[in-house]
């Protein structure tokens, strides 16, 4: 069996209303963001990002629990924001999912593309050869697929069909100069579909509808929403359902309610689809937390 993670960073399972963009917008797979039914094909669980711990969910510190199946609210000493912070970042590096798929004698990879100099810049960083700035320090995601010596994928790999960018068509990516091949969201799709089926697992990251939802902007939400939505149909159609399993999850709530700015302690989905027959249902049967998701993950590839 194959597994992808897909995480998206900032949706939640909302209430219907005008609040929340995923209400009315043309969704199935993620209907269920404002109460739908969602997609028959697809197995969905909602799961808690808080751990018990008071205050708003954060990306640091969630993405730490996603990444590694342990508490990195804990090891933080409570929720931290944006990018890890030492203790986090540690704890990636000895807990890291990719990196423990690996030394299992699995493939594990990061499958975004990164610009070659900031990929470089971040291997320094997370190896301690540079000093990080504090806004600039690496994502955990990026700090789970350095662990244990992993490298990042770059703009080249994207080109060749191995990577894709974390805005799909690379629209974004060429807005800021950079050589990001040009792919339809069927194309990137598919192209995921493809770097994922040449590894035990895969994870692949996208962030603007967190960025969406801070924002406050529906137009924006609503697009960002629409493209998802388009990505993910064509991703679940391009997998082999019987030797691949998707993973849809994410951090923290936030786009599913646009009246505040802050992300919210809402139920993040627990999505899954293919892996056999019972594949998707074991993921997110009993899913309680994010500590649920990397150990089930394992469990899937037998690892």
């Amino acid at each position: 069996m194959r597994v992808l993670l897909v995480f998206v960073d900032g949706i939640g399972l909302g209430r219907p209303g005008a609040h929340n963009p995923f209400d009315g917008a043309p969704v199935s797979i993620l209907s269920p963001l404002a109460g739908g039914p969602g997609d028959p094909r697809v197995a969905l669980g909602a799961i808690d990002a808080t751990l018990g711990h008071p205050g708003l969910p954060q990306s640091a510190t969630g993405q730490g629990v996603l990444f590694t199946g342990q508490d990195a609210i804990a090891v933080a000493g409570g929720h931290r924001e944006g990018t890890p912070t030492r203790p986090v970042a540690e704890l990636i590096a000895r807990a890291s999912l990719l990196s423990h798929v690996r030394a299992s004698g699995r493939t594990a990879a990061l499958v975004n593309a990164f610009d070659p100099a900031h990929a470089a810049r971040i291997a320094r960083v997370a190896s301690g050869h540079e000093k990080a700035v504090r806004h600039r320090r690496p994502s955990a995601s990026t700090l789970a697929q350095l662990a244990g010596g992993g490298t990042l994928r770059t703009l080249a790999d994207a080109h060749e069909g191995r990577a894709v960018t974390f805005d799909y068509t690379g629209e974004v990516c060429r807005a800021f100069g950079l050589d990001a091949p040009v792919r339809t969201l069927g194309q990137a799709a598919r192209a995921l579909a493809a770097a994922a089926s040449e590894l035990d697992l895969a994870l692949f990251e996208t962030f603007l509808t967190d960025k969406a939802g801070h924002a406050q902007d529906t137009t924006w939400a609503r697009h960002e929403i629409v493209r998802l939505e388009r990505f993910l149909a064509e991703l679940l159609d391009a997998v082999d359902p019987t030797e691949q399993l998707v993973v849809i999850t994410s951090d923290h709530g936030n786009l599913e309610d646009l009246s505040t700015r802050s992300h919210t302690r809402a139920l993040v989905p627990l999505l899954a689809y293919g892996g056999g027959p019972d594949g998707a249902r074991g993921v997110v049967e009993g899913a309680r937390t994010l500590l649920d998701v990397a150990p089930r993950l394992r469990a899937a590839l037998g690892a």
